[in-house]
């Protein structure tokens, strides 16, 4: 495990695998830097660019801000709707 704490990142977590082993799991972390200010804009952005396993060929998304440091994101594709959360948030600890 790497980071830097006192830094803030997003955290796309997202349905990853299929059947039995499918769960919902943290898929990506994206480093954004010290300052929170900056951060919530890249989070924001994050929620409105990333690009999830599924669907395979997005129709269109919306995105949806719950609170000040989450969104979540429904991303429609030929076969029906998924989801996926971002989260802004500051690294405490790593060892």
């Amino acid at each position: 495990m790497h980071g830097t704490p006192g830094n803030w990142y997003a955290i796309v977590e997202e349905l990853a695998g299929g059947g039995n082993s499918a769960a919902w799991r943290p898929t990506k972390t994206r480093a954004l830097g010290p300052d929170r200010a900056v951060a919530l804009e890249l989070a924001a952005e994050t929620a409105a660019t990333h690009r999830p396993v599924h669907p395979g060929q997005e129709k269109g998304r919306q995105v949806f801000r719950q609170g000040e440091d989450t969104w979540i994101v429904v991303v429609d594709g030929a076969s029906g709707a998924y989801h996926f959360r971002v989260t802004l948030a500051v690294l405490e600890a790593v060892s």
